[in-house]
């Protein structure tokens, strides 16, 4: 039995390793990093991934793509095979720099934008951007404070300092985040459409 569940597991990593080759050589991007580029930049991370891991290559308005894993992905019920938690990945000057993301549950699918990635909950944002000059992926962390009679106030939170800000660019972000893309997640290029 434990024979059988090695070779099992070595025919299932070697269809992700395959996978991963397809979808890097084949997946009809209409811009952003060359297929042959995401092969070189991220397909040793792909490769690595476990037998639960999925990903997905976005091209969210950067010099490269940015490569999404999550082990936890589900049916959002509206075409995606969407997470609420995983890591961002993105390779810049020879280096791959990740950061962990996580929304507050399937009501809050972790999606992209222009130049960002927003992740959610009931009362906040997070927005990460990829900063070239700190070589890091920053925050900013938008939140509602309900005072329990109906009103709120809402702050910002970046390069650790926290200041005051209206309901209307609250409102705005959170409407950035319901316009995002949600990421599609898969094994191989059939389940990564770009």
């Amino acid at each position: 039995m434990k024979t059988k569940m090695k070779t099992m597991k070595k025919y299932h990593r070697m269809f992700l390793l395959l996978a991963a080759c397809v979808l890097l050589a084949g997946c009809g991007k209409q811009k952003g990093t060359s297929d042959a580029d995401n092969e070189e930049l991220y397909g040793e991370l792909i490769a690595g991934l476990g037998d639960e891991e999925q990903f997905s290559l976005c091209d969210i308005g950067e010099q490269n793509d940015v490569l999404f894993t999550s082990n936890l992905t589900y049916d959002d019920l509206n075409g995606h095979n969407a997470a609420a938690v995983g890591a961002l990945h993105y390779a810049f000057d020879g280096e791959v720099y990740s950061v962990d993301v996580e929304s507050a549950g399937t009501a809050y699918p972790i999606c992209y934008g222009d130049k960002c990635v927003y992740t959610a909950s009931g009362h906040s944002l997070n927005i990460y951007r990829f900063d070239q000059k700190k070589k890091q992926w920053t925050v900013s962390l938008y939140v509602e404070i309900p005072n329990g009679e109906g009103d709120s106030t809402y702050q910002l939170t970046e390069d650790g300092e926290t200041k005051a800000i209206s309901a209307k660019d609250y409102g705005k972000v959170l409407e950035e985040y319901t316009q995002g893309t949600v990421v599609n997640f898969g094994y191989g290029a059939s389940d990564n459409p770009s």
